[in-house]
């Protein structure tokens, strides 16, 4: 399988190395995408010579990264294109067995969209589904895009794989570090959830609307 590994970064360059230094098999193929305001990562010598770092003219909101790399995957002629939290860790066996998995998933022949293993802690999305269903939603700069991206896979028809590969997720880091981004997302919060109800016709598991905005890449 070809694939690409992206990991959005914000803070905590600590937790960014744990999450690096648990998948050394996909360094080769791992783009870090530098967000932090700060620039963080331009000197960090360690990081760069394990894996890809790029840092953009302005720092992406997690939609935007997430578009990034599904254009950089295309771009590759992936299969896949991985999502992997910065404060996330795998445990020792599961990027070997994450990728087996993906292989016979494949094998398979089955129409599936997503790839899971601690929820999205380290996910894979399908290049196939992709093409079909489009971008993420720049609407939403975080939270609910995952929701509102999930729901557009299957409504096309892509199911959602549940692995249950350990990886250790050190829940909301990004934003419990840093005051001024816990400030925002909480600001911020009730205008996605509101606009989620919007685009879908009501609450999260309570949609009505059954045609989804795309988003081409």
């Amino acid at each position: 399988m070809q694939y690409i590994v992206g990991i959005p970064y914000v803070n905590r360059i600590d937790l960014l190395r744990r999450a690096i230094q648990s998948i050394p098999l996909y360094w080769e193929n791992t783009v870090v995408l530098d967000n932090s305001p700060e620039r963080a990562l331009q000197h960090q010598v360690w990081l760069s010579e394990l894996v890809t770092v790029y840092t953009p003219p302005v720092p992406l909101t997690f939609t935007q990264s997430m578009n990034w790399f599904q254009r950089l995957a295309g771009e590759k002629e992936a299969d896949a294109v991985f999502y992997m939290h910065n404060d996330a860790e795998a445990y020792p066996g599961t990027p070997e067995a994450f990728l087996h998995a993906l292989d016979e998933l494949e094998a398979s022949g089955k129409k599936w969209g997503l790839a899971l293993t601690n929820f999205d802690a380290l996910a894979a999305y399908n290049m196939n589904a992709i093409h079909e269903v489009g971008g993420w939603d720049t609407v939403f700069s975080s939270y609910f895009a995952d929701i509102d991206y999930h729901r557009r896979l299957r409504l096309a028809g892509y199911e959602e794989v549940f692995t249950g590969l350990p990886v250790e997720h050190h829940g909301s880091s990004t934003r419990k570090s840093d005051t001024n981004v816990n400030f925002i997302v909480d600001t911020t919060w009730p205008l996605y959830e509101r606009y989620y109800e919007l685009k879908w016709g009501g609450k999260m598991a309570q949609e009505t609307y059954l045609t989804p905005f795309n988003h081409p890449l």
